[in-house]
């Protein structure tokens, strides 16, 4: 009984679906869907897009094809799916930079606006980040090195992995907030930042939680703390900001599918279910565990919510610091 009820409901499903799309005059989706991802192959965002989008493939029963548009800190990718068709058929798993960030920094050379040219559809990770140091820095925890930044204005270095990107800038909105002034060394990446902070070039760095890992198990660089509001489960000895008297202050850089304004919501309804079933999958959970990233899945409002609120925050310290791009 129990297992025809199920089959009755999937068919009851079936048959409402297939009637929507009748009326409609056409089944979404009917063809190839392309996502597009801000930056190079190889990447934690690329990887990501990749699993999630083989689950999605599955789901929508399309193939969904990977297409990798990188240039100018994610703007590219952001601003050819901007003035794509709003057909349901070009997504973009794009992250804080491109949608938060960008448009504030170079209002005259990148055309797009978040709020005005995207839809959101779901939040799919968030990215453990957190605050390292090299062994030999005389502190241990958050407190330490603010007394010992507070003591010696502008002699601490911190390392991230570019200027002004996200962790640059929560980086700086935290030093305002505590009071203290350190100064930034930017590489090209979190991987040359952490062995930069390993061999004693730097004293901190901020960054993701899987790239500091294996120096911190190595007994190389140690944690002081983790941004997010919840301890990092491959860190747990390592205390949140939050906790370590700076309550309420969170940063989560992360990544989300977003499609051009005027996608149709049902569109959007059927792309932010298929999100979240894709993001459930084991596979998908072990491209993100193995990635030092946390899966989530959002409704779109909810998703709405996170891009203008980073918007906002980092905005103010774009601001307060004068930086452009242009």
């Amino acid at each position: 009984m129990k297992n025809g009820t199920h089959r009755l409901a999937a068919g009851l499903f079936a048959g409402l679906f297939l009637l929507m799309s009748n009326a409609s005059g056409q089944t979404y989706p009917d063809k190839p869907i392309k996502l597009i991802v801000p930056y190079a192959p190889g990447g934690a965002t690329d990887l990501v897009a990749r699993a999630v989008g083989r689950e999605m493939s599955r789901i929508l029963g399309q193939p969904i094809l990977v297409e990798n548009r990188p240039g100018n800190v994610g703007a590219v990718a952001a601003d050819f799916t901007a003035k794509s068709a709003p057909d349901g058929y070009t997504l973009c798993m794009c992250t804080d930079g491109p949608l938060s960030i960008t448009p504030t920094l170079q209002p005259t050379v990148v055309t797009y606006r978040t709020a005005r040219d995207f839809m959101p559809v779901s939040l799919v990770n968030l990215v453990e980040l957190g605050l390292f140091a090299r062994t030999g820095l005389p502190a241990s925890n958050l407190a330490e090195v603010v007394a010992a930044a507070k003591a010696a204005p502008g002699k601490l270095t911190y390392a991230t992995a570019s200027v002004p990107g996200p962790n640059f800038l929560a980086f700086e909105a935290f030093m305002q907030r505590a009071g203290v002034q350190m100064l930034n060394v930017p590489y090209k990446g979190d991987g040359p930042a952490i062995v930069a902070l390993a061999g004693g070039e730097v004293d901190l760095f901020v960054g993701g939680i899987q790239s500091a890992l294996p120096m911190i198990q190595a007994g190389r660089v140690k944690g002081i703390a983790m941004t997010g509001m919840a301890r990092s489960k491959l860190a747990p000895n390592v205390a949140t900001v939050n906790e370590s008297g700076y309550p309420g202050f969170e940063h989560n850089a992360w990544a989300g599918v977003v499609v051009p304004a005027g996608t149709s919501p049902s569109i959007i309804n059927q792309l932010r279910n298929a999100v979240f079933l894709a993001i459930k999958e084991p596979a998908v959970i072990k491209t993100f565990e193995s990635n030092g990233l946390v899966g989530v899945g959002s409704t779109p409002e909810e998703f709405r919510k996170v891009i203008e609120q980073d918007t906002v925050k980092f905005a103010e310290v774009i601001k307060r610091l004068n930086l452009k791009l242009d």
